[in-house]
C-alpha cells in the first residue's frame, strides 16, 4: 500500500510540474491591402488616389499578381505584420533597385520599437522584444518595363517563426493616343 500511495505521489507531483497552460504556437501574418495607385494626401490624410489595383494570387507559386502598372505612377499600399502568442522579431522587404524605388514611413511609435541593428534604408527592421502588432504604409514606384517582385517576410518568436508574401507587379508604359480629340 505505502509503493502504490508513493508512485501515485509521484505521478501526481510530475502531473503537476508539467506546463499544461501552454498556448498554441501560429506562424507569423502578413497583411496586405488597399493597393492606391497615385494618392493625394492633405496633412496626414489620404483625400483621394486615381485607382485601386486589384490582386490575384497564383496558387502555383504561392505569390499575388497586381494589375499593370504604368511607368511613374505611385503605388501605396497598407501593410500589417502580427503574431499570436509569440513577439515580432523582423520584417524584411527584398526588391529589385533597378526595377523599382520603394519607400516607407515609419511613425515615431514604430521607429522606437525599433533596435539598433535595423537597416531600414535596405528594408530590414528589427524590434526590440514584447511586441505583436505593427502596421505602416509602403509605396513604390516602377522605374522599368517588364515585372517587378516585391517579398516581404516577418519572423517571430513562435515554433513556426516565419511567413513571406511575393508580390508581381507587370509594369507597362503609358500609350498617349494623339489622334484622340478632346
Amino acid at each position: 500500500m505505502k509503493r502504490q500511495l508513493f508512485i501515485l505521489l509521484v505521478l501526481l507531483v510530475a502531473m503537476c510540474s508539467c506546463n499544461w497552460h501552454t498556448e498554441p504556437q501560429y506562424s507569423p501574418h502578413i497583411y496586405s491591402s488597399s493597393f492606391f495607385v497615385n494618392p493625394v494626401f492633405e496633412e496626414d490624410s489620404l483625400v483621394g488616389f486615381k485607382d485601386t489595383l486589384s490582386l490575384f494570387y497564383d496558387a502555383e507559386d504561392n505569390s499575388y499578381e497586381l494589375d499593370t502598372v504604368y511607368l511613374g505612377d505611385t503605388v501605396m499600399f497598407a501593410t500589417t505584420y502580427y503574431t499570436v502568442n509569440s513577439d515580432l522579431v523582423s520584417v524584411k522587404m527584398e526588391w529589385n533597385e533597378q526595377e523599382m524605388d520603394l519607400w516607407y514611413t515609419l511613425t515615431p511609435e514604430i521607429e522606437n520599437v525599433l533596435i539598433k541593428d535595423s537597416t531600414t534604408k535596405v528594408g530590414h527592421l528589427y524590434f526590440a522584444p514584447g511586441y505583436n502588432r505593427v502596421t505602416f504604409p509602403v509605396y513604390f514606384s516602377p522605374t522599368q518595363r517588364g515585372g517587378m517582385t516585391l517579398k516581404l517576410t516577418v519572423e517571430s518568436t513562435s515554433e513556426f517563426p516565419t511567413n513571406s508574401i511575393l508580390f508581381y507587379i507587370p509594369a507597362i508604359e503609358q500609350v498617349v493616343d494623339s489622334t484622340a480629340t478632346n
